[in-house]
């Protein structure tokens, strides 16, 4: 039996991943700027490295950029890591996309993400909804 409801209208993609934060605490003390900033923003460096729990929040966004990928249906293939950012706020992510990654987002129609994280343990969970209003109508 289907239910019809409000609040999966609209929605055009799913993305869950899980990290551990002990893992990618490893991969961060590992490389240098210059390597991370293929994997992450110059803003997310700076946030997560002036966040008090820093190897939670290189979590954070390391998960949400897999679960990015997942919801634009296409994984990472096609687009750079540093192409998906996330602003972590409490338990909300805010989501912007450059380059390629925008432009599938633009081209599958999404123009809203509501993310989500939450921590147990050394894990990281992230989850994605990527919105659009066409598929509302």
């Amino acid at each position: 039996m289907y239910v019809e409801s409000e609040l999966t209208d609209g929605v055009v993609g799913l993305g869950i991943d899980i990290a551990s934060i002990h893992r990618i605490a490893k991969f961060i003390d590992r490389y240098d700027r210059e390597t991370l900033l293929m994997l992450f923003t110059p803003t997310e460096i700076e946030r997560c490295q002036s966040n008090c729990d820093r190897d939670r929040s290189y979590a954070i966004c390391f998960a949400t950029k897999e679960a990015v990928g997942k919801a634009l249906g296409t994984g990472l293939v096609g687009i750079d890591w540093n192409e998906i950012e996330a602003n972590i706020t409490h338990n909300k992510i805010a989501i912007a996309l450059y380059g390629k990654a925008r432009m599938q987002a633009i081209e599958r129609g999404i123009q809203t993400w509501i993310a989500q994280w939450l921590c147990w343990d050394d894990h990281i969970l992230v989850h994605v909804l990527a919105y659009s209003e066409a598929s509302r109508e």
